[in-house]
């Protein structure tokens, strides 16, 4: 499961690289993307970045570009599969709210006509 920072990353990666084999990304790019939100240095970046590779998401080679560094990231199955699984957990989660609200409208029906027949 991805934490929120995770998410935007993984969201960032997923429009840009999807459709390609591999993409070059700079790290000022993806610090730009999560810039209004999330306050990160290259360091986090890095990090986050590793444990994509970890989850299994995307594969990362850095690389230097005019003694930049650059990302050079390809997804794989489960990172395409990324905007899916996203929405079947916004699905899961309405879907789980609905049935909470439906039991508890059930509950309070049930408690009433229990104390119309007992008159308590």
């Amino acid at each position: 499961m991805l934490n929120g920072k995770e998410k935007k990353v993984m969201q960032y990666l997923y429009t840009t690289c999807l459709g390609k084999r591999s993409s070059l990304i700079e790290p000022d790019d993806i610090l730009n993307f999560l810039q209004p939100k999330y306050d990160i240095n290259t360091n986090e970046l890095d990090q986050l970045l590793n444990a994509l590779v970890l989850e299994n998401y995307i594969d990362l080679v850095n690389s230097d570009k005019n003694g930049k560094l650059v990302y050079c990231i390809s997804l794989k199955t489960k990172g395409e599969g990324y905007e899916r699984e996203r929405k079947n957990a916004k699905r899961n989660l309405y879907l789980i709210l609905t049935r909470t609200i439906v039991l508890a409208c059930i509950s309070f029906a049930f408690t009433l006509l229990l104390k119309a027949i007992f008159k308590f």
